[in-house]
């Protein structure tokens, strides 16, 4: 009678070890993908988010005549006069607009809103905003 030891391991054997080693790695990099992903949309979202500040303090150190000529109602970015990137120091997001707006521009307290639009690498629209009332 032969008798037969198990030395080593079977072709059989690596295969399965390689492929669960390569979908421990593959779950692995998706997850690390989507935190660098989450990362960014949460950077970008800080970023905006310092941006409508700025922009709520230039309007609340304005005279309350002056508002609705300063910040247009709905008016993209700003008019000419009073852009609104050197209010914020540029912009740094990708396609990113601030839009100020009014429920209604003839009333006191005067109810503002500031929105900020952005992308980001992928395309994805993203925006925030912030609102206040001034009164005279």
């Amino acid at each position: 009678m032969k008798r037969h030891s198990k030395k080593g391991t079977s072709l059989i054997e690596i295969i399965v070890a390689v492929a669960i080693f390569t979908l421990a790695m593959g779950g692995l990099l998706s997850c690390i993908l989507a935190t660098m992903y989450l990362s960014e949309i949460s950077k970008n979202s800080t970023i905006a988010t310092a941006d409508l500040r700025n922009m709520m303090e230039k309007i609340k150190a304005t005279p309350f005549d002056y508002l609705t000529a300063d910040f247009p109602d709905a008016d993209v970015d700003g008019p000419a006069a009073n852009p609104y990137p050197g209010i914020t120091g540029a912009y740094k997001l990708i396609n990113e607009h601030i839009t100020v707006t009014y429920a209604n521009p003839n009333v006191d307290p005067l109810e503002i809103r500031v929105t900020a639009t952005w992308a980001d690498r992928r395309g994805r629209t993203y925006n925030g905003s912030m609102s206040t009332f001034r009164t005279r």
